[in-house]
């Protein structure tokens, strides 16, 4: 053979070598992947409707269905909102914003809310909130006027503030969330528990969302004390985030815990149910899947709390719109 016949036979092998050594790191990196998902198997996932769990570190771990579905998120939506509302407004831990005063109009539509059940807090014509204050009302209390509120005075229009926010969406690489609303009460806000997890993520990389979600209770200045909806509150480590309850969401709680490996490496556990049928339920599926995502991940110092149980004499069925 010619000297050229045989460089062309060398290269050929080489690619060859080439794509088998692809072929099999792509393998090895699926089949990883896929074990990484199969984990999820030993984890408690609720009877009813969907759920996932991640870290911030490693972002989504493992899903309860495959085959994931858009569902209504309730006031989780409040997340998307405070992320867009930081994004295009933003201030630091420590300080105040911008001031809002509430108007007759405003007034109005958080009697609307209150008559369709809906989260409402107390409201007066030419009560004065910052920014940070609306946020904790909107966040903490999960109070739907706030939302709206915030996001007409930020973002011109509710209109603008959805185009907005449904962009910072894909920007986030978000394709199966869609943002109807700012407070979540129209049903056609929707999410999958994938994505909520990644939502929650970027929620709790902003200091200032952080700090909110975590407060036990706040005192807003002409409001009084305001409590936190999130009942899985400092109980194993949670740390936030939001609630979110309507009758076409069903019960649903996007939250977080710390969390360490067995190796002494510090992470946040982020874990979301969607659409139990229960509110008391829900947080006992939520504590149930936090244990088990902290004790298949390798946590330590995992002790079953009975702070959180569901009691027989209880009604069962949805509470206020949250």
């Amino acid at each position: 053979m010619t000297a050229k016949i045989w460089i062309l036979l060398i290269m050929v092998g080489l690619l060859c070598l080439v794509l088998l050594a692809y072929s099999c790191f792509s393998k090895d990196s699926n089949d990883k992947s896929l074990k990484r998902l199969q984990a999820g198997e030993q984890l408690k996932w609720p009877a009813e409707g969907q759920a996932a769990i991640g870290s911030i570190k490693a972002g989504v771990l493992a899903l309860s269905s495959g085959n994931e579905k858009l569902q209504p998120i309730a006031s989780i939506t409040k997340v998307i909102t405070a992320l867009a509302i930081m994004e295009k407004q933003p201030f630091r831990p420590g300080q105040k914003g911008s001031t809002y005063h509430i108007t007759s109009n405003d007034i109005e539509r958080n009697n609307v809310y209150k008559s369709d059940g809906g989260s409402a807090l107390p409201l007066f014509t030419g009560m004065k909130l910052t920014q940070a204050e609306a946020m904790q009302r909107m966040l903490m209390a999960s109070d739907n006027i706030m939302a709206d509120v915030l996001v007409e005075r930020i973002f011109g229009s509710m209109d603008m503030y959805v185009s907005y926010s449904n962009e910072m969406l894909k920007r986030m690489g978000l394709t199966q969330t869609v943002v109807a609303d700012a407070s979540g009460f129209n049903p056609e806000t929707v999410s999958t528990a994938s994505e909520l997890i990644e939502i929650g993520i970027a929620a709790l990389r902003n200091p200032v969302i952080a700090k909110i979600v975590a407060q036990q209770q706040a005192a807003i200045p002409e409001a009084g004390i305001i409590k936190n909806t999130n009942q899985m509150l400092g109980i194993n480590g949670t740390i936030g985030i939001k609630t979110g309850t309507t009758d076409k969401a069903g019960s649903c709680l996007l939250f977080a815990a710390r969390y360490t490996t067995s190796a002494g490496k510090k992470d946040t556990i982020i874990g979301v149910i969607m659409g139990d049928k229960n509110h008391e339920r829900l947080y006992a599926d939520s504590r149930a899947l936090l244990l088990s995502a902290k004790n298949n991940y390798g946590g330590v110092d995992v002790q079953p709390n009975k702070n959180i149980a569901i009691s027989p004499g209880k009604r069962r069925g949805l509470s206020p719109k949250q």
